[in-house]
C-alpha cells in the first residue's frame, strides 16, 4: 500500500467522519430508518436542503428536496424525511418558520391528536409564518400614524411661536394683581376682622331667634290642628242635624202628613185639580171666542151663555 492511498484513504474517511459528525450534532441520525413526506409551498423564503425538521423542539428529520413545479403556477414542492417511527395525520401541519433573528429556516411539524393517520409519500397541510415580518407588517399603519402625529404637533408648536412673550406678560400681570390684592388686604385687615365678626355675632343672634321661635312654631300647629279638628265636628253635627230632618220630613210624606203627603196619598185631590186645570183651559177658551159675553154690561145676564152652550154641545 503507498503512501499516497494511505494519505487519501485518511483524508476519505477524515471527510466521511466530519459529515456524519457534523449531521450528528445537528440531530440527524443516519442509522435510523425514515419516511418522506411532500410539502407545496407558494414561497419558501430561503428554505435549504438539509435545514431540519422540528417536533416541539426536537429534530427528528431534514429537507431532503426542494423543487420548482412550474405546470403548478410556480409552487414549491418540499420533500422531508423523518424517523419512521413517527405517525403523522391529515390535520398534521408543516410550518416553515425562522428558528433564530439571523432568518435560519426550519419545518415546524404540528402532529395534534392524530384521528386518521396517513403514509409515507402524503402531502402534508402546508403554513408559513412570517415571524416578524408579519409584525412590522402590522406595525407599519401605527408608525404611519405616529409620523402624521408629529407633524402636526410640529405645525402647532410652529403656530405657538411667539406666545412665549405674551404668556409671560401675562404671567406677570396676575402678579401685579395678586401683589395689589394682598396689598389691600393688608391695608383693610382691621375692618375686615370687624366686619366678619359682626357677621358671626349676626348669625349666632339669628340661630337664638330661630331657636325660640322653635316651641312657639309647635304650639301655633298645635291650635291649627285643634282649630281644623273644631270645624270639622261642627260641620258633620249640622250635616247630622240636616239629615235626620230630611228623614223626618219623609216619613211625614210618608204616612200622608202635611201638604206634601196628602199630595202624595191622596188622589182626590189630584182629581180637583186636574178638574180645575179643564175649566180653566174652556174659560180661556170661551174667553177668546166670546169676549162681548165679559165685557158687555147690560148683556145676556140671566140667559145661559151661547159659548157655554156650544161647549156644552
Amino acid at each position: 500500500m503507498s503512501k499516497e492511498f494511505r494519505i487519501g484513504l485518511i483524508a476519505l474517511v477524515s471527510g466521511l467522519i466530519l459529515y456524519y459528525g457534523f449531521n450528528y450534532l445537528k440531530g440527524i441520525d443516519f442509522f435510523t430508518k425514515t419516511s418522506k413526506y411532500y410539502v407545496i409551498y407558494d414561497n419558501v423564503d430561503g428554505l435549504n436542503k438539509s435545514n431540519p425538521v422540528i417536533i416541539n423542539g426536537l429534530t427528528v428529520g431534514k429537507v431532503s428536496n426542494i423543487r420548482l413545479l412550474q405546470a403548478e403556477q410556480n409552487k414549491i414542492l418540499v420533500e422531508i424525511t423523518i424517523d419512521r417511527e413517527i405517525v403523522l395525520g391529515k390535520a398534521t401541519i408543516a410550518e416553515l418558520s425562522n428558528t433564530d433573528f439571523l432568518g435560519s429556516k426550519a419545518i415546524i411539524l404540528k402532529i395534534g391528536v392524530v384521528k386518521q393517520p396517513i403514509f409515507p409519500l402524503d402531502t402534508l397541510n402546508p403554513y408559513v409564518n412570517k415571524g416578524i415580518e408579519e409584525y412590522l407588517s402590522n406595525v407599519e399603519p401605527i408608525t404611519n400614524d405616529l409620523g402624521v402625529t408629529i407633524s402636526r404637533v410640529n405645525e402647532i408648536l410652529l403656530g405657538l411661536q411667539g406666545s412665549g412673550e405674551k404668556i409671560n406678560s401675562t404671567i406677570g400681570d396676575l402678579k401685579i394683581m395678586v401683589n395689589q390684592v394682598n396689598g389691600l388686604i393688608k391695608t383693610n385687615r382691621e375692618e375686615l376682622d370687624e366686619t366678619l365678626s359682626a357677621s358671626r355675632e349676626l348669625i349666632q343672634n339669628i340661630n337664638q331667634k330661630v331657636n325660640m321661635l322653635g316651641p312657639i312654631l309647635v304650639k301655633s300647629n298645635g291650635v291649627l290642628d285643634s282649630l281644623n279638628t273644631l270645624e270639622l265636628n261642627n260641620t258633620v253635627t249640622s250635616l247630622n242635624a240636616m239629615l235626620n230632618q230630611v228623614t223626618e220630613l219623609l216619613k211625614e210624606v210618608d204616612n200622608g202628613e202635611g201638604t206634601l203627603g196628602k199630595l202624595a196619598n191622596n188622589d182626590s185631590l189630584y182629581n180637583n185639580l186636574n178638574q180645575l186645570l179643564v175649566d180653566l183651559d174652556k174659560l180661556s177658551i170661551h174667553f177668546n171666542q166670546y169676549p162681548r159675553d165679559f165685557l158687555k154690561p147690560l148683556g145676556r145676564k140671566n140667559e145661559k151663555l151661547k159659548g157655554v152652550e156650544k161647549s156644552g154641545e
